[in-house]
Parts: C-alpha cells; sequence; structure tokens
C-alpha cells in the first residue's frame, strides 16, 4: 500500500504476525521431529505495509539443541519431503489492505490460567539420570509437525503450595543485569558451520571476542554442545553472564515439552552445573507457544517447577524465572502467563515487517517492546527485555526490509541506540548449517562484524 496507513492498529499488528510466519522454525531444535500423522497444510499470507506501523507485533522464532542437524526447510507443498512450519503467500505491495484484520485484536484467554493444585500428598523428588553430552554430528533435516500436537495435561512434581516463590521487587537492579553503556547480550550457540559441536579452543576464542565488544551477557539456548564443559568456563574468564534456557519441543510430558525428561535433563543440568553468581536469568521454552508445542496452562505449570526447583537447590530469589514468544503470541495467549513470570521478554525482528527500512529499525523495536509489554504489566515492570534482534547480513529484500552488510550495519546501529541496553542481540556468528528459508536470510544473521565499528 502506497497509501497512509488508515487501518487501526490491530490491522497493521496482524500484517507484522503473519509476516512473522516467514521466519518460524528459525531455531529449530538440532534433532529429527518424529513424523507427523494427518498433517495439515496451511496457507498463510503476507501482507506488506509500506509506511510506518504506529503498532506493528512481530519477532523471530529461536532454536537450542541436543543433537546437531539441520532445521527444516520450507515448501509450498503438503508432501511428506515438505517440512516447513508455514508457507506464506507473498502479495504484492500494490495490493489494498483487506476490509478485516485476520489476525485476533484481543488475546485468547485460556480457559485455565494457572494449574492446579494436586491434592494428593507430596511425591518423591524424581531422580533424573546424568545427561549424557552429545556426540557431534551431521544434523539431519527435522520433520517438523504442521499442526498443533495434542500434550497430556501437565502434572507438577510437587504438590507445595499455590504461592510459588517470587521475589517482590525489581530484577534490573539486582545485579543480574549488567549493562555497558548500550551493550547488554548477545546469543551465542556452540555449533560449528556444519552443525557438529565447536571445539574448545573456537568457543574460548568466541567468548573472547564478545566481551572484547563490549558486552557483559550471553543468551543459551539450551545446555548441550559444551555449555558447561567449554562455554560457562569461558564466560567466567571473562567476567560475562549467562541468561540459560530450557527449550521445549512438543509432546508435553511424555515428549519433550514440559515436564518431559527431556526438559528435566536440562533443568538438572543447570541446577547441578550453573555457577549461581554468574545466572542472569532463566528463559523457559523459546516461542513454544508460537510453535504450537506447549498449551499455555502447560508453560505457565513448568515455569513455576523450574522456579520452585532452582530455588529449592538454593539458587538466590533474584533470578528472574521467564519464557519468551514473538509479540502477537503475547497478544494472543500470554495474559495466561503473567502470574507465572517474574520478569517480560519478547522476540522482535524488525526486516520481518516489510514496511520497516533499517533507519527504522530502533524505532520500530522501541515501540514492539513498548506495546508487547502492556500484556503483563506487573511483570514488565520488574524488567522488560528483546529476548532477540537483529537484522540479516545477505538474502532478498522484504518490501522496504533490505537484507545487506550495508543495512544490517546501519539497522544495528538503530537498534543499539534505541534498545541496546535492554537487547539481546541475534546472533554472534552466521549459521551456515541452516536452511537459508524462503527470504534466504536464515542464516546470515551474525552481526558481530557489524559491530565492530
Amino acid at each position: 500500500m502506497k497509501a497512509s496507513i488508515v487501518a487501526a492498529s490491530a490491522l497493521v499488528a496482524s500484517v507484522a504476525a503473519f509476516e512473522h510466519k516467514n521466519h518460524a522454525g528459525f531455531h529449530l531444535r538440532r534433532g529429527a521431529y518424529e513424523p507427523a500423522q494427518d498433517e495439515i497444510c496451511t496457507v498463510y499470507t503476507t501482507v506488506y505495509v509500506e509506511a510506518m506501523p504506529s503498532i506493528v507485533p512481530n519477532t523471530t522464532a529461536v532454536y537450542a539443541a541436543a543433537t546437531p542437524s539441520v532445521e527444516a526447510s520450507s515448501s509450498t507443498s503438503c508432501t511428506e519431503e515438505a517440512s516447513s512450519i508455514y508457507t506464506p503467500i507473498v502479495i504484492s505491495t500494490e495490493t489494498p489492505a483487506p476490509s478485516q484484520p485476520a489476525y485476533p485484536t484481543a488475546p485468547v484467554v485460556p480457559e485455565v490460567s494457572k494449574p492446579a493444585v494436586p491434592e494428593v500428598s507430596k511425591p518423591a523428588v524424581p531422580e533424573y539420570p546424568t545427561k549424557e553430552v552429545p556426540q557431534p554430528s551431521k544434523p539431519a533435516t527435522p520433520e517438523y509437525p504442521t499442526k498443533p500436537v495434542d500434550t497430556p495435561k501437565p502434572k507438577p512434581s510437587s504438590s507445595k503450595p499455590a504461592d510459588k516463590p517470587k521475589p517482590t521487587g525489581g530484577y534490573s537492579s539486582g545485579g543480574r543485569i549488567v549493562t555497558n553503556g548500550n551493550k547488554w547480550a548477545m546469543t551465542y550457540t556452540p555449533y560449528a558451520p556444519s552443525g557438529d559441536c565447536k571445539t574448545e579452543s573456537d568457543i574460548k576464542s568466541d567468548i573472547k571476542q564478545i566481551a572484547d565488544l563490549g558486552f557483559t551477557t550471553i543468551r543459551s539456548y539450551s545446555t548441550d554442545c559444551g555449555v558447561f564443559e567449554y562455554v560457562v568456563p569461558a564466560c567466567q574468564e571473562h567476567g560475562l553472564k549467562i541468561i540459560y534456557g530450557i527449550f521445549l519441543e512438543a509432546g508435553g510430558s511424555g515428549g519433550k515439552g514440559p515436564f518431559s525428561q527431556y526438559a528435566n535433563d536440562q533443568l538438572d543440568d543447570i541446577k547441578s552445573n550453573a555457577p549461581k553468581d554468574g545466572v542472569a536469568m532463566v528463559i523457559v521454552g523459546n516461542e513454544c507457544m508460537f510453535n504450537n508445542n506447549c498449551a499455555p496452562s502447560e508453560l505457565a505449570s513448568y515455569i513455576d517447577h523450574v522456579r520452585e526447583t532452582l530455588q529449592g537447590a538454593g539458587f538466590p530469589r533474584d533470578i528472574a524465572i521467564t519464557t519468551t514468544e514473538p509479540v502477537g503470541t503475547w497478544e494472543e495467549k500470554g495474559a495466561a502467563l503473567c502470574d507465572h513470570i517474574d520478569i517480560f521478554t519478547v522476540q522482535i525482528h524488525p526486516y520481518f515487517t516489510a514496511s520497516v527500512t533499517p533507519e527504522m529499525a530502533g524505532d520500530f523495536a522501541a515501540q514492539q517492546l513498548e506495546q508487547a509489554a502492556k500484556v503483563c504489566p506487573e511483570a514488565a515492570a520488574k524488567g522488560k527485555f528483546i529476548s532477540e534482534i537483529g537484522w540479516p547480513s545477505a538474502g532478498n529484500a522484504n518490501g522496504k526490509a533490505v537484507a545487506g552488510p550495508a543495512e544490517q550495519k546501519e539497522a544495528m546501529k538503530k537498534i543499539m541506540d534505541k534498545v541496546g541496553a535492554e537487547s539481546c542481540l541475534f546472533s554472534f556468528k552466521d549459521d551456515p548449517w541452516k536452511h537459508p528459508g524462503d527470504l534466504n536470510v536464515e542464516q546470515h544473521f551474525g552481526c558481530a562484524d557489524a559491530l565492530a565499528y
């Protein structure tokens, strides 16, 4: 649309929400999924807006991995070979806006917002087997389901009172969040270009470079590929704090979702190995609801379980436990989580809104952060952060959002100027092992070189 935006903010929100689906599966776990049965082919329509939206939800998906593998390829057909989560139809920017938004304008509040407290007596704490360090291997293309996975109702591992142990004051001033001017955090995954785990020497070199750039914190998505063996010691050497992640996939407690052995192994890794003074926060799940891997109620219950487990193991109460989703998912489903998160984190990627130029990236990010934070104002009052934000250095143009080295440099500077102190920049280096995606940008979000100015 070349005319000025007349539609209400809800219409613009729908545009950004569906544009984000172009980026779905961006951080899929490196490991094959079980083939989905009776998959449903879903076609999403992308509407590009060429004027600066006043309120536009938009973000991206994230990965963390247990065993190396390549994320799903995109496809426009529903064959067994197709493994893309979404196959958007790109509509010319000359097409008029629809009269009614396709995206819901009000959050869909689940019927149950808090997990029920079991009436049975407290069961014995489950014994988790020691997690084996994954052996490097070439990633395989995952079979990713295109319909929501039905997951069993979560069963908390204890019958503690409903009042969970949550601290009362802010988190930003507790020493966990440490900034250096407009620099805070960088996302980091210890995967080589091939998808194998990086060597100890490569990891040490990477962490040193992040510290030399002036960042104080890294974000890890999971605990695999030598996180505790190599990444944590290197961070300690350079005084970096760590945002730990527990990656959740589909299947509920019987698969790789909340309360599964897969999730609990990661929790046990953190509980047993994380230096308490170096923890910035813990993010439980990464776009789990957006990818239809978690129901809001089971994710909320597992967030509480993680908090109780860590505090029961002696972790300080000022370590924030939370989760992260795109803006549109927070607005649609996030209200059920507000009483279960300590602070508010959100995924924002300006490039996936076609009306946003590199020069507009910082203003767009600041606007989106404030918009999303309105979903959970009490948690946001204690701290609100962007858990992922970046701009690609190569790939196709997405309307006015042009990918390229100069454009990335400009976009990252604007982002740093506006929201740098609240943002985890995505990502440290390019990821050649990923599938390029519909816009051929997925491998090119490494921004370390663009920040060396």
